[in-house]
């Protein structure tokens, strides 16, 4: 039976932040790649209506949708605020074999970089799509996020799978630290970090990465969620 994939996109994103991604791992026969869209995230939700427990339990209710299809083998990744909610479902579910965390927001608000690109002037598209996003948005909404980020501080603590960390070294959201935070926390004893040289928070969105990179990316998870000695010959602590 095919390993099941589930892909869970950030905060204020759609399925569309991930889509090179996931075409490219539904090519590899040996997956079954499923993505949703979050509760508030779709074009016509409300966002003051959605409170963080209900991501929560969107999630856990499509784990074990996907278990109950018979999966014993599933992987996630998460992207941002996914990667938040992936590390809930690791620390709770045994079915859990892999785990990617994309730029994952268990630190938020990355002002060191922010003030290197203003003081070199450097003007940004993927600040204008990340600002374009968040303007859209409400106030309680963000402060939902915040609370989902606190309550879920401590489910690397109880991580055990084999988890690959991916972390850009010129995230605009996230701290660089942010990786290095995750594998100290993380339980488990496989386990990779490895950093994106001069990449931003938003990986596989849009036109902001030309294709050739996209693909070294994609190329290098599909690697890891293969596993086997070409993954440890492959891994890099910088790519």
């Amino acid at each position: 039976m095919k390993k099941a994939i589930l892909i869970v996109h950030g905060f204020v994103g759609t399925l569309y932040d991930n889509e090179y991604l996931m075409n490219y791992l539904e090519l590899d026969n040996h997956f079954k790649v499923f993505a949703r869209t979050l509760p508030g995230h779709h074009t016509n939700d409300n966002y003051q209506k959605v409170e963080y427990t209900e991501w929560l339990e969107f999630v856990d209710r499509w784990i074990q949708e996907i278990i109950s299809y018979g999966y014993k083998n599933i992987y996630l990744v998460g992207h941002s605020m996914g990667g938040i909610l992936v590390g809930h479902l690791a620390s709770k579910y045994k079915e859990v074999k892999k785990i990617v965390f994309l730029n994952a927001a268990f630190h938020y608000l990355n002002l060191k970089q922010n003030k290197i690109d203003i003081l070199n002037h450097k003007e940004y598209k993927d600040y204008l799509e990340v600002l374009t996003r968040v303007v859209h948005t409400t106030i309680p909404f963000f402060l939902e996020f915040t609370k989902l980020v606190k309550a879920e501080q401590t489910c690397l603590d109880k991580i055990t799978c084999s988890t690959l960390i991916l972390q850009s070294t010129n995230d605009q959201v996230v701290p660089i630290e942010n990786g290095i935070m995750i594998y100290d926390k993380l339980k488990s004893t496989d386990k990779y970090l490895t950093y994106l040289n001069g990449d931003r928070h938003q990986l596989f969105f849009g036109d902001n990465k030309d294709i050739d990179r996209k693909k070294e990316m994609a190329e290098y998870i599909r690697i890891y969620l293969r596993g086997g000695l070409r993954w440890k010959k492959t891994w890099k602590e910088k790519i």
